[in-house]
This record gives structure tokens, sequence and C-alpha cells, in this order.
């Protein structure tokens, strides 16, 4: 029963926005490490196939730190979103369990 509580609906949702949020900071954190590297492409996670990537350097990079802080700040948003929605849902289980809960 409680297993199935936490396997699917919202609470699986919101796990996996905060799985995705978290390994594309990584992805994102990596192409502002590489902005100056040579040969070095904007990178992103298979899921999100993004064309936000700046004109390609003489030196073959095509990180636009500008673009890549963009991304950084709307994913961090995802995040922070997710996060905040997950605590919300495990407060009402919480309050379901106890009895507490309000109308």
């Amino acid at each position: 029963m409680i297993e199935r509580l936490f396997s699917r609906g919202a609470v699986s949702t919101l796990e996996s926005m905060l799985s995705f949020a978290s390994r594309r900071h990584e992805v994102i954190a990596r192409n502002i490490a590489n902005v100056d590297t040579v040969g070095y492409r904007t990178r992103d996670l298979a899921e999100l196939r993004s064309v936000d990537a700046g004109v390609l350097k003489p030196n073959g990079n095509n990180v636009d730190l500008e673009i890549e802080m963009s991304k950084m700040v709307r994913n961090n948003a995802l995040h922070s979103t997710a996060a905040a929605l997950l605590a919300q849902q495990f407060t009402l289980l919480r309050e379901a369990i106890s009895g507490q809960l309000h109308s």
C-alpha cells in the first residue's frame, strides 16, 4: 500500500523532476566550466535536444556564458518548484496519516 503511494502519481513525478534538474545542473555547470576550452561544444541532456548554443568561435567552442547562465536560472527555478511541491505532498501525507487533514 505505502509503496504504491510513492511509486506513481505526484510524488514519483516530482522525484523525477528533481532528478532531471540535478542532472541538468551538472551538464550546464560543465558547459560553463568549459567556456574557454578549445573545441568544446555545448551539451545538454538527451531528453531536451537543446538548440540553445552560442555562435561557433574560431577556436571551435560554442559556449555562450549568457545562454548557459540563463539555462541555469531556469533550471534552478524548476528544481526549487519541484522541491517545494514535493515538500507539500509529504506534508499532506503526514497530515492524512495523523488524521489532521483540514478542509
